[in-house]
């Protein structure tokens, strides 16, 4: 195992784990399939993702509540270069999305969780709710193949109800950080929405197979993608009934 980063050792104490609880009923979230998740040992967590990694912060609470485990998370390499949000993401023990630190983190036995989304996925419109914006992205499934590590899909729902994404500005994202993808979200209430967080951690995937070969990574990636799915797709549908 790694060094404790500051939050697993904050997570340990008394106001660590109060912290936690308040987080879990503030949101009134739920964590449903934990026998999937491991208490010991290497896991590469893939979901969902949504704006401020809201979604981040309250399954790292229901973790250190049902397993005692700090997830470590990757991600986007980018806002690395931001002092602050460096400085956010070493307390926290989230390292730049890159496959060899994720690799080496699953290989010292870490539970470490990753959107393969990222940014397209948390910055999305709100017409786009619940769809998983990856692209043609494997890179994920080449790391845990790499680290013989499970991938456990984990599917959120509730969390893009937080905000409603009514637009992009087009200026001072891409200024920042020089790519359109950084276009800032702008939302109809800074106030997250009083919606209930349900996360379904699901049966983990078989990553058996050579990480370097196309066929194979594609299996993995299509059987986490449609595990998601499985959860996502019927509430999405749903929710566009309404």
């Amino acid at each position: 195992m790694t060094r404790p980063t500051a939050l697993e050792r904050f997570a340990a104490t008394l106001a660590g784990k109060r912290l936690a609880r308040m987080i879990q009923e503030r949101f009134r979230a739920t964590l449903t399939g934990s026998e999937h998740l491991p208490r010991e040992g290497a896991a590469l967590i893939v979901g969902n993702h949504t704006l401020l990694g809201i979604d981040s912060i309250v399954l790292t609470a229901l973790l250190q509540l049902e397993l005692g485990r700090t997830p470590r998370f990757l991600a986007e390499r980018t806002l690395f270069r931001a002092p602050l949000s460096k400085a956010l993401f070493d307390a926290i023990g989230a390292v730049p999305g890159e496959p060899e630190a994720a690799t080496r983190l699953l290989e010292q036995g870490e539970l470490v969780g990753v959107y393969p989304g990222g940014v397209d996925d948390s910055f999305k419109l709100a017409r786009d709710a619940y769809t998983l914006r990856w692209g043609e992205r494997a890179g994920f499934a080449k790391v845990a193949m790499r680290a013989k590590a499970p991938i456990v899909p984990v599917a959120a729902l509730g969390i893009d109800e937080l905000f409603s994404v009514i637009a992009r500005e087009p200026l001072l994202g891409r200024a920042l950080l020089g790519h359109e993808k950084y276009d800032l979200p702008i939302v109809a209430s800074l106030v997250p929405r009083e919606v209930p967080l349900r996360y379904h951690a699901l049966a983990p995937v078989d990553t058996s197979g050579d990480p370097d070969n196309p066929v194979d990574i594609a299996r993995v990636r299509t059987a986490t993608f449609d595990a998601l799915e499985s959860v996502l797709a019927p509430y999405r549908d749903a929710l566009a009934a309404r």
